[in-house]
């Protein structure tokens, strides 16, 4: 029975020295997770002031609409099922948590015992003990960590971007391979018609048969390429799928614009639009926050945290004492003051600066790579709609009407009409190259919308 007694009257009063360390403990309340604004919330990307309207013209090209699925449907539709997305979602949550955790407080200890559990003599105690953290380190290492919310928060960003310039990429190599086929289809059927006036030509012995074995090949080099074409398509399509992150989809045909005339950009100025809006230098820039905040934890952390343990002891018969237990613990730091690791918080300063100077200069590099890539597109798109298309058309018109009055031969017809179609081709070429590289530059930007429209930084208006 007394024995009974000591023990709840140990553990009650090892409950109230709880509650009493616990209101000692001021401890300050835990801060809601960090927020993370959302990847087109409005404040995420810096302001950009409206730029004048470029100069729309009307190419003299063939139509390159078509009844089919357009760009902003797949795009929408890889924005709300790709697996990196979903998946930077969810490093974001990851850290958040750990953002919550860094600030939690070390749970106390309560124990129960009795260093002489019979006799005349028994004593019963329990006792809690508490560690107290000083000098506002729980505060610092949750800062830190916040930063790495912002970090995840900025790779939520940059993965989104790359999921639409994949979707963006993948869509328009797909809208040209169809159009190339289109192309390859009327040269295999001028191909086949012309072999079928040159076998009918040569049945009246007015050409030789040199003349009609050369529209035979000509008529077998443009079945195979249109066969290539095909295959060129179908494997645009599965690329297509995988771009938006489910490789299954089944893809027909796409419709959209290639010939759509397209703005100018200034280098220096586009560079500095995207060093400022870019994800990556402004992620760069959170990680040397981060790192700051470690070194002033670092050099908080020599200042020894406090252990504080009280409780009660009962000693039970010859007679009854009740007892009162304390102690504080306190380590000294006598030998290891943390140097080692406030200097090697130190460097990863340094460190995380000269990353993020590289990473500027990266994005720099690339922006000149695609500004490149871009403006030589452009101008061979420009030189073939204004001079080169014209040219061939006209060529084939002329030819055409030669051919009518009797003045040239049907070799030369077929000539005209091939070439033509050899224009049309290389014309395609530089309008994958320019979108290819305007892919590229919406990337670095991390636009929303896409095409280019007025708004877009570093817009340079083409002159009429």
């Amino acid at each position: 029975m007394n024995e009974t007694r000591g023990v709840g009257s140990g553990l009650a009063a090892t409950l109230a020295a709880l509650v009493a360390v616990r209101a000692l403990m001021a401890v300050e309340p835990i801060p809601p997770p960090f927020s993370v604004p959302g990847p087109i919330a409005e404040g995420w990307r810096l302001p950009v002031l409206p730029r004048p309207g470029f100069e729309v013209r009307d190419p003299a090209a063939p139509p390159d609409e078509a009844a089919g699925e357009t760009l902003d449907a797949f795009a929408e539709l890889a924005l709300r099922i790709h697996p990196r997305i979903r998946a930077a979602v969810q490093a974001v949550e990851a850290a958040r948590g750990l953002a919550v955790q860094a600030r939690l407080y070390p749970n106390p200890i309560v124990a129960g015992g009795s260093p002489q559990a019979n006799g005349s003599y028994s004593q019963w105690n329990g006792f809690v003990t508490q560690d107290i953290v000083t000098a506002g380190k729980l505060r610092l290492q949750q800062q830190a960590a916040l930063r790495d919310v912002e970090v995840s928060g900025f790779e939520l960003v940059r993965a989104r971007f790359d999921v639409l310039a994949g979707t963006r990429r993948s869509f328009y190599g797909l809208l040209v391979a169809q159009r190339r086929r289109e192309i390859l289809r009327m040269l295999l059927d001028v191909a086949e018609r012309s072999a079928e006036v040159s076998g009918r030509l040569a049945a009246g012995g007015e050409v030789g048969r040199t003349d009609t074995l050369f529209f035979r090949i000509a008529r077998d080099q443009a079945a195979v390429r249109l066969e290539n074409a095909a295959v060129y398509v179908e494997t645009g399509q599965r690329e297509l799928a995988a771009a938006v992150g489910q490789p299954g989809l089944p893809v027909g045909p796409v419709a959209g614009p290639l010939s759509l005339p397209l703005p100018d950009f200034d280098l220096p100025a586009l560079q500095q639009a995207v060093a400022a809006i870019n994800a990556r230098p402004r992620a760069a820039r959170a990680v040397i926050e981060r790192n700051r905040w470690l070194l002033r934890r670092a050099q908080v952390q020599p200042i020894p945290d406090v252990n504080l343990l009280g409780g009660y002891q009962d000693q039970v018969d010859f007679p009854p004492q009740p007892q009162g237990l304390m102690q504080v613990m306190v380590e000294v730091p006598l030998f290891n003051r943390n140097q080692g690791n406030v200097r090697a918080a130190t460097a990863r300063i340094s460190g995380a600066v000269a990353d993020w100077q590289q990473v500027e200069v990266e994005l720099a590099t690339l922006t000149a790579e695609a500004v490149a890539g871009y403006r030589t597109g452009q101008q061979l798109v420009r030189k073939y709609e204004t001079d080169i298309l014209p040219a061939a058309r006209e060529n084939l018109d002329l030819t055409q009407q030669l051919y009518a009055a009797g003045e040239v031969t049907f070799l030369n017809l077929f000539e005209a009409q091939r070439v033509l179609i050899d224009t049309e081709l290389a014309y395609l070429d530089s309008l994958e190259r320019r979108w290819t590289h305007a892919v590229m530059i919406a990337d670095l930007l991390q636009l929303e919308v896409f095409p280019f429209d007025a708004s877009t930084p570093a817009v340079r208006t083409i002159a009429p």
